[in-house]
């Protein structure tokens, strides 16, 4: 059952409202030369001493180009903005439905704050991805090169000197500059979740800080971070502006060639002299439109690495992607009901891996306790079992069948599953038991765990502040005896729980479950179980009887 990549990717698509809002910006883009082409025209026939009533054709012929200019404008903006929208809605529908079925199991790859980062910054730097990436290339291309041809009929030097511009400033120049622009991204996203890395961590420590006297060294660092990121945004300004300066300096060379051209060929008659003022304005209206492109390397670097970081997460899926439907309550008494076989579970920024090695069979039937010391795997190797991390090593049976191939829902349906910090609503007491049978049934689950004080209908909040500890950890165990499952996988059942609750839940356990397995560091209550499991960093070190691990243990009762 090893981790799994999903073939889930997030891909530009050329949907309708971007080919459309494209051609309108073609469009706009020929009105635009058109207009000032004519305007070119108008002023060398003005110089030339034409009647009035030509110049005022061509001043209406203008000014009808501007009218349609502003109109094709507004269009392109409404498609390629919806176009947008509808990217980034997608994006993010792709983006929860890979994350919702591999949670807890992420947070073994991502931290809290570079997960958080990552389903808003880059998300939302996908804006850009048309606007800013695609868009204005294709659109230039297209315009620059219906110029070139309308040129060579008039001037085939500066059609090519637009075809040479243009292939410098949208293909040359972009490609070698992309790469540096990509690390300059990199390096500030490095830095951007380096401070948001430890602004976390204060906001979410205040209260330790205050306690230990630490909050000026935590605030140092938060400031040290800051510091490093101002820096880096710093060299990423530099990198714009010394981008941008070379793109005007090669339009500026292009009209400079351009007007040198124009003069040269007017000397030796072979451009007529009344296109000469539209050549040079449409020339300057062609290399303003290369504005645009100055930012479509660096968000063109921005993009690909907000991409790349979206997929890392979405290709992990949850090996629970099978559909056959598997009856554990088929299984005998006494057979194998969950077996692993050489399980490995690794954490992406952990140095060893949580468990290692891990070969097990629990059979139909028997009551099995894990212990062990804090931190020593036993919480985890729970977890496999219930179905929420994705084993790195290793294949986890239920029966005879492979749990990956067994469908998610039906698999959890047959257990009665206790984790050791369960949620709550903010709703009644009979919301939070999580079921829709009568009431007498809820009243029968309370009164069981010792909660019969407690009404159905008294309201608590998801903070956990209207009922005690004990209080809220036997609510969880009443959720567990409304369902009808054999199978309990209980973690931490007793933690805030006195001597006698704790007595009570242990016998309770114990009646109700066919098969139990317990996670806990307190042994005082082993004698009812079958067998003891003891996990030492990540390792079976011993599986044994009760009366035998009181015996290797010399009397020594307790597990920290």
């Amino acid at each position: 059952m090893n981790e799994k990549s999903s073939e889930r990717k997030i891909n530009v698509k050329w949907d309708r409202d971007l080919l459309i809002a494209i051609v309108i910006g073609v469009l706009s883009g020929m009105v635009v030369l058109g207009m000032f082409f004519l305007s070119g025209y108008m002023i060398t026939q003005s110089a030339l001493g034409a009647p009035l009533y030509a110049l005022m054709g061509l001043i209406v012929t203008v000014k009808l180009f501007g009218f349609l200019r502003a109109i094709t404008r507004y269009f392109e903006r409404l498609y390629s903005h919806r176009a947008t929208f509808t990217m980034l809605r997608d994006v993010r529908v792709t983006m929860y439905q890979a994350l919702s079925p591999i949670v807890p199991d992420v947070f073994r790859h991502f931290r809290a704050s570079d997960l958080l980062g990552r389903m808003v910054t880059s998300v939302e730097t996908l804006q850009n991805i048309y606007l800013r990436v695609y868009y204005p290339p294709v659109v230039i291309s297209i315009i620059s090169l219906m110029s070139m041809i309308v040129f060579y009929y008039i001037s085939w030097g500066h059609s090519l000197i637009i075809g040479v511009t243009m292939l410098l400033t949208l293909l040359i120049m972009p490609k070698l500059v992309a790469y540096q622009a990509r690390l300059v991204k990199q390096e500030v996203n490095r830095q951007q979740q380096h401070l948001m890395s430890h602004y976390y961590n204060q906001v979410q420590g205040q209260y330790d800080l205050r306690r230990f006297n630490s909050v000026a060294l935590f605030q140092q660092r938060v400031e040290k971070a800051e510091q490093q990121l101002n820096q880096a945004e710093h060299r990423e300004r530099n990198f714009h502006i010394f981008y941008n300066y070379i793109l005007n300096l090669v339009s500026m060379i292009a009209l400079l060639m351009s007007i040198i051209l124009g003069v040269y060929q007017i000397k030796h008659q072979v451009l007529d002299p009344i296109y000469m003022t539209s050549i040079i304005l449409m020339v300057l209206t062609l290399l303003e439109q290369l504005v645009a492109m100055s930012q479509v390397p660096y968000y063109k670097g921005e993009t690909d690495l907000a991409q790349k970081q979206i997929e890392e997460i979405t290709k992990y899926r949850h090996n629970r992607g099978g559909q056959t439907y598997y009856q554990m309550s088929h299984i005998t008494i006494g057979d194998p009901l969950f077996t692993l076989k050489d399980v490995a579970l690794y954490y992406t920024y952990r140095e060893r891996p949580i468990l290692k090695n891990i070969d097990l069979t629990i059979k139909k039937g028997e009551h099995v306790a894990l212990v062990g010391s804090s931190g020593s795997g036993k919480s985890t190797l729970l977890h496999v079992l219930m179905g929420l991390y994705n084993v790195s090593e290793g294949t986890i049976y239920a029966g005879e069948k492979e749990v990956d191939e067994i469908a998610e829902r039906h698999y959890l349906q047959q257990m009665n599953i206790l984790l050791q910090d369960p949620h709550y609503f903010d709703g009644t007491i009979k919301d939070n038991l999580l079921t829709e049978v009568d009431d007498d049934t809820c009243r029968w689950a309370l009164d069981q765990v010792g909660l019969s004080h407690i009404g159905l209908n008294r309201l608590i909040t998801m903070d956990k502040t209207a009922l005690s500890g004990g209080e809220f950890q036997r609510l969880a165990i009443a959720r567990l005896l409304i369902r009808k499952a054999s199978v309990w996988l209980v973690d931490e059942p007793t933690n805030s729980l006195d001597h006698t609750r704790t007595q009570m839940i242990i016998n309770l356990l114990h009646e109700r479950a066919e098969t139990l397995v317990v996670a806990t560091h307190d042994i005082q209550y082993i004698d009812r179980f079958d067998r003891i499991i003891e996990i030492k960093e990540g390792r079976i070190v011993q599986d044994v009887t009760p009366s035998e691990f009181k015996k290797r243990k010399n009397g020594k009762m307790d597990i920290k």
